[in-house]
């Protein structure tokens, strides 16, 4: 798919804050599956953005602005070219070793034996890996929102989610099999249901490398889906993170703006 797109992040604030700070991540880092033609990130009120990259190689952009402020808008703008790889990430380039994909960041409790019964003893990485997708597909009802994801735990017995609540659980649910997962943060270029930041989770398959599986759609990530960062959960790879000073609440709203035009598939995942 070649998209030329849109994206804004329009934070206002309820009464004007003194001055605030962000991080954003909404620059998507090319590899196999995906080339970046062209791309800008801006802010306004105008402020002087500095890319760098962070430990896990996400290009991340920083900026700070002095109040008063009643709102801030960003813009992410670009060219790109998506491949339908069947998920298969390949051509990053890894900073971390796979062992920081295996801490439990939160006791899994029922995901765990829910994990377990779903992969039945499965010796195949990737056969358990799409066996586990398609059983918390099936168990947990997407529901679409854009806030901050809740524990996993929650989630699973609450038995519903957002996208990155989803991606979340079926971290915990991997990595209580002792399988290397990360969250992943993106976008949706089909306009589908929910909001258009959507997000999923990675594993690692010896000899395949990094596979994305979208549980809160039911299959791998296709060239519909945008890649933007990767971390050990949602706070590592969110595409926007801010802190403010001063009294107010703060409303986000984001838009997406797609035009493109779809090309010739290929799938890599074997």
């Amino acid at each position: 798919m070649r998209a030329q797109l849109t994206l804004q992040i329009e934070v206002r604030f309820s009464d004007a804050a003194r001055s605030a700070n962000q991080l954003l991540r909404l620059t998507p880092r090319a590899f196999d599956g995906l080339h970046v033609l062209d791309w800008f990130v801006g802010v306004e009120p105008v402020a002087t953005l500095r890319r760098g990259e962070d430990g896990f190689g996400n290009i991340v952009h920083s900026c700070s602005h002095a109040g008063p402020l009643d709102k801030i808008l960003i813009t992410a703008e670009g060219l790109v070219e998506t491949q339908d790889a069947a998920g298969v990430t390949r051509g990053l380039h890894e900073k971390q070793p796979l062992d920081v994909f295996l801490r439990h960041h939160e006791s899994p409790g029922d995901i765990a034996a829910y994990a377990a019964q779903a992969l039945d003893g499965e010796t195949d990485r990737l056969t358990g890996l799409h066996r586990l997708m398609a059983a918390l597909h099936e168990k947990l009802r997407f529901a679409p929102a854009d806030a901050p994801p809740r524990p996993a735990a929650e989630v699973f017995a609450a038995g519903e989610g957002s996208a990155r609540e989803l991606a979340q659980v079926f971290v915990a649910a991997a990595r209580a099999e002792e399988i290397p997962a990360r969250f992943v943060s993106g976008l949706r270029l089909d306009g589908g249901e929910g909001a258009p930041i959507h997000a999923w989770a990675e594993a690692y398959v010896d000899g395949l490398g990094w596979i994305g599986f979208d549980s809160a759609l039911g299959f791998c990530p296709r060239d519909a889906h945008l890649r933007l960062a990767h971390g050990v959960d949602f706070f590592s790879a969110a595409p926007r993170r801010g802190a403010f000073f001063g009294y107010a609440d703060e409303k986000v709203e984001t838009r997406l703006a797609i035009s493109s035009a779809r090309q010739a598939s290929w799938q890599i995942q074997q």
